[in-house]
């Protein structure tokens, strides 16, 4: 009997002329005021969300969760729904308002009589925002949307208690063709069904200080900067020069976070390797860490985003900073390690890489769908509103038709001299694949490597790092390791970037 419900629902949908329509390009044939068949969500279009509903009807009768027809399905899932419209404000949590300061600035020029408001989820950065967020979500506050990063989305858009559809708000894929594929890849759950949505593309540059570039190592502009670092054979050579020419007082860059963040990106590697921890990637990366310390090229006892960091720049204790676009944008990490004097310039660097990126995703809780779809719409797939807000701050926004204007175009960042970041970077965006590599996993085993590395890189063994680094991923993630679980406890510090 169950197999039979399995087999009449999918076959509602496949034969649906609805669906051949939609699937064919012909679906504006439909009236738009009658109900389409295979319409699961009600939306008007069938799409992979309705098919991924028919998908999930399946698992649950085949298992027994669920014991019903699919109309009886579906209206159990619609009523349990609580996207509604009425509330006071818009609320957007996350971790900080570095990105929503100058997002609500803009957005307010055009909707004057939206509130939005920033909510601190409790978190202090973005890898403790992983584990906040949950508690946050759980509570009897919460917002109508909150911000997920690429480390840690997948654990929340996979979670019905944590997300919904965005098309409850009116928005689906066809939104996003212009889009960076990778953002919508990533914003999208294990069903097919799309949860959040990014306003921007996360390449990621090296930003070095002109004066002191010119000062010790001649170089006069950034085609100069980068023919002497552009692999990293040259800029571990370049790191030498530097640590000779200033007697140890300039190191080539600031913290080993930054290089493993290039290094990594770039090799598009997973952690994760058919449900086992991949550690090629980490092993390479410390072989080639390794000289940095030894030559104190580097300082390794600085933290990313610690105070010492911030203030490297600022002290020209540092020639650069590995940055991705969103710390170029007015009140950031540009503005704050390194000044408003504009003797800073931006280069690809070693190689091309990303680092991070950030997601709209839609409350459970949320009370304000018009104002939530259309502070989503504004600033993720509306060109003319995001070309504004990327001139406005300076991020790199997730359209590829809008950066490909703004490259090519007069813009200028006072921070960089006058330079066009957006040119230097554009390239690098297309080459971002951050979703064939991603694992809900990530975030946990960066900073399982971060305490490897800060507390064994001293002694030179590239080996020792990596077992501590598996020491404290088997404490964190013990479904990696079924054989060799163990109960130690956490003991490294708390994730700081």
């Amino acid at each position: 009997m169950k197999a039979k419900k399995i087999l009449s629902a999918v076959l509602a949908l496949a034969l649906s002329t609805s669906a051949l329509a939609v699937m064919t390009g012909s679906a504006e044939d439909a009236a738009p005021s009658e109900p389409v068949f295979g319409d699961i969500d009600g939306n008007g279009e069938v799409n992979a969300t309705d098919a991924a509903y028919i998908l999930k009807y399946a698992a649950e009768v085949g298992s027994g969760v669920f014991d019903g027809t699919l109309d009886e399905y579906v209206k159990q899932k619609n009523q349990s729904k609580t996207i509604t419209d009425g509330g006071e404000k818009l609320t957007i949590a996350s971790w900080n308002d570095n990105d929503l300061k100058n997002m609500i600035e803009v957005f307010n020029q055009d909707y004057p009589d939206i509130t939005v408001e920033y909510v601190n989820c409790g978190a202090d950065s973005g890898a403790d925002a992983n584990v906040k967020y949950k508690s946050f979500l759980n509570s009897g506050e919460g917002a109508d949307l909150f911000i997920a990063e690429s480390g840690w989305i997948l654990d929340y858009i996979n979670n019905e208690g944590y997300s919904v559809p965005l098309s409850e708000l009116g928005i689906t894929e066809a939104d996003y063709q212009d889009a960076y594929h990778y953002t919508v890849e990533i914003g999208t759950d294990n069903n097919g069904i799309l949860k959040g949505a990014s306003w921007q593309a996360a390449p990621g540059g090296f930003c070095y200080n002109t004066t002191l570039a010119k000062q010790y190592l001649g170089v006069k502009s950034p085609e100069e900067m980068q023919a002497k670092i552009d692999d990293w054979d040259k800029f571990e050579s370049t790191a030498a020069e530097l640590y000779e020419a200033t007697d140890g007082a300039v190191t080539i860059t600031a913290t080993m976070d930054g290089m493993w963040q290039c290094y990594a990106s770039a090799t598009n590697a997973p952690w994760v390797i058919d449900g086992k921890v991949n550690t090629e990637t980490a092993l390479n990366f410390t072989n080639m860490l390794i000289p940095y310390v030894t030559n104190y090229y580097i300082d390794p006892t600085i933290e990313q985003w610690s105070t010492e960091w911030k203030t490297l720049g600022k002290e020209n204790k540092t020639l650069g900073y590995f940055f991705s676009t969103w710390c170029l944008t007015s009140g950031t990490q540009l503005e704050e390690n390194c000044g408003t004097d504009g003797n800073w310039n931006i280069v690809v660097g070693p190689q091309e890489y990303f680092w991070g990126g950030s997601w709209l995703c839609v409350s459970p809780k949320c009370d304000n769908k018009t104002e939530a779809s259309q502070f989503i719409k504004y600033f993720t797939s509306d060109a003319e509103s995001m070309e504004k807000y990327a001139l406005a701050s300076g991020d790199f926004v997730n359209n590829k038709s809008v950066m490909e204007k703004i490259s090519a175009g007069d813009y200028s960042n006072p921070l960089l001299g006058g330079q066009n970041q957006f040119a230097v970077l554009k390239d690098a965006a297309e080459n971002i694949k951050l979703n064939e590599s991603i694992t809900p996993y990530d975030e946990t085993l960066k900073q399982a490597l971060r305490y490897a590395l800060y507390s064994n890189i001293f002694n030179g063994d590239a080996q020792q790092v990596i077992d501590e680094f598996l020491v404290q991923a088997k404490n964190d993630v013990p479904e990696l390791f079924p054989e060799e679980a163990d109960s130690q406890e956490n003991t490294y510090p708390e994730a700081v970037g």
